[in-house]
């Protein structure tokens, strides 16, 4: 019987980030964990933050992955993790801003 890896749930607040996001994104497609649901929170940029999270949605899909892109008026950080807590379905939660993703550690049992 094949074990499914737990589905980890990656919300990440994001206010005018693209300059950035080439390297965070580098940063999950290298991840060995690829059974993820990152949820995308725009808090109202206003450079092109849509744009460049958008064009890397064909390639978390392709690798099993799941992109959920939220865009809403800027509120500030804690109310873009609020929404992205409203949609989550994983069973591990984190929150990293999108100027701080490395890579992901699972705990072992």
């Amino acid at each position: 019987m094949e074990q499914i890896s737990p589905k980890v749930s990656i919300i990440v607040p994001c206010y005018n980030s693209e300059k950035y996001l080439d390297v965070f994104f580098q940063g999950i497609l290298s991840d060995s964990h690829t059974n993820i649901e990152l949820i995308m929170v725009n808090d109202g940029s206003t450079d092109h933050t849509e744009d460049k999270i958008l064009s890397y949605k064909p390639k978390i899909d392709q690798r099993g992955g799941e992109l959920i892109y939220i865009k809403q008026k800027n509120a500030g950080a804690a109310e873009a993790i609020n929404s992205g807590l409203k949609v989550f379905t994983g069973d591990y939660l984190i929150w990293p801003d999108s100027v701080s993703y490395t890579h992901l550690t699972l705990p072992t049992n």
